[in-house]
């Protein structure tokens, strides 16, 4: 398992990063290792395909739009997981991840995530 999680900067324990697309860094976690990686992607398609050429198979994130959603769904192999809207730190969501707290998303539930996105930021 191949875990992806957007974060603020490259240090030990940094906070999520909010925006998925645009997120400066992801930290890599596999294998009990976290490894922040520079993101030099533009948007959040290109971090998709980014993210798969790594063999991510899950991105636990705050926000994303429509666009990278729809990508991660037709490529199949991913799953998601909403970290909630409030600052958290990396080492506590990898908790959250490992005790079964975090919400899966699918489409049942992308859109309040997307329409909380889309009313934030214009597209």
């Amino acid at each position: 398992m191949k875990i992806a999680v957007p974060v603020k900067m490259n240090r030990e324990n940094p906070p999520l990063a909010p925006l998925f697309g645009k997120a400066k860094w992801f930290a890599i976690v596999e294998d009990g290792s976290i490894e922040i990686v520079q993101n030099m992607q533009k948007g959040g398609r290109a971090v998709i395909e980014w993210l798969s050429s790594m063999n991510v198979n899950i991105i636990i994130f705050q926000e994303m739009g429509h666009a990278p959603y729809e990508m991660i769904k037709e490529a199949g192999g991913m799953e998601l997981f909403h970290a909630g809207y409030e600052r958290i730190l990396l080492d506590d969501v990898l908790i959250k991840f490992k005790n079964n707290a975090l919400e899966k998303i699918g489409d049942a539930n992308i859109d309040d995530i997307i329409k909380h996105h889309e009313g934030k930021h214009s597209h």
